[in-house]
């Protein structure tokens, strides 16, 4: 097996034990989450604001559950074209509501496909 194909079958290991924790996650808070929208109120990036990649957007939200204001406790993950004063969908802890969540459906799916196609590559590759 070449070391191509082995760090294809590398990328697919990681990506779907990432897919498996987030889903696992995702299904043992299903019944102690809420849903809500907020508002961005700070961002920040591990990287400076010019370097485009390998950069990720982190900000705390405002929300409101059951008439009262929250400011996240912690920080999510959000797009990079965010900005504050933007709208976001967040998961809240039903028993702390200052404490988000950042599982969602779209990052199982995607860590999913990124496994299904790293394996895909890595079988034609082999032939």
């Amino acid at each position: 097996m070449k070391n191509d194909t082995i760090f294809l079958y590398l990328i697919a290991s990681v990506s779907f034990l990432f897919a498996l924790y987030n889903a696992l996650a995702f299904w043992a808070k299903r019944n102690m989450t809420g849903k809500t929208t907020g508002t961005i109120n700070s961002i920040t990036s591990p990287n400076p604001e010019t370097a485009k990649t390998r950069n990720s957007k982190w900000a705390k939200v405002t929300y409101r559950v059951d008439g009262k204001i929250y400011v996240s406790g912690n920080r999510i993950q959000v797009p990079l074209t965010a900005q504050v004063g933007n709208s976001v969908t967040v998961r809240y802890d039903l028993q702390h509501p200052e404490r988000l969540y950042s599982y969602s459906l779209a990052r199982i799916v995607v860590s999913l496909f990124v496994t299904v196609v790293c394996i895909v590559v890595g079988v034609f590759h082999l032939a």
